[in-house]
């Protein structure tokens, strides 16, 4: 037993001088982090601030009027396939156009986009769809309180 006890005292002793012997880590005292949260809080500034400059669609177009019509609207939908038929440029003005337009009758047009190899045509197309997330028009209708049903103390 004394062996044993030796033993713990041993490896306690060894253990004491090991963590006292370590070389302590030291913070530089050059260190400043005020400094460089100043510097992070500029970048921050200059990153967050808003443009001054042109905004990026042209002002001088007029908002284009969407039809309001079943015919116009149909017109409006040949149109645009054709466009995206075409490719390149066009397609991307087409799912431009089906985006800024965000009617339901567009997302046929807009399903395809979204199956495109043209990175920018399956972007827009996701914006375009973006609109259309969620429940649909026929959930939104009020729906009138079901009754509880008669074991509802149950299920609570």
């Amino acid at each position: 037993m004394t062996q044993a006890l030796s033993g713990a005292a041993l490896a306690a002793l060894i253990a004491v001088c090991w963590l006292l012997g370590r070389p302590k880590p030291r913070l530089l005292s050059s260190t400043d982090t005020a400094q460089v949260a100043a510097l992070n809080r500029s970048q921050m500034e200059l990153v967050l601030a808003e443009p001054d400059g042109p905004s990026p669609e042209p002002a001088e177009e007029e908002a284009p009027h969407w039809p309001r019509d079943a015919r116009s609207r149909q017109q409006l939908l040949a149109e645009l396939e054709r466009q995206f038929r075409a490719g390149g440029d066009q397609r991307q003005q087409a799912m431009a156009a089906c985006r800024a337009w965000g009617h339901r009758a567009a997302l046929p047009l807009i399903r395809r986009g979204l199956k495109d190899a043209d990175t920018t045509v399956v972007s827009l197309a996701a914006e375009a769809m973006a609109a259309f997330r969620g429940r649909s028009t026929a959930a939104r209708q009020p729906t009138q309180n079901a009754p509880l049903p008669r074991n509802v103390s149950r299920t609570r």
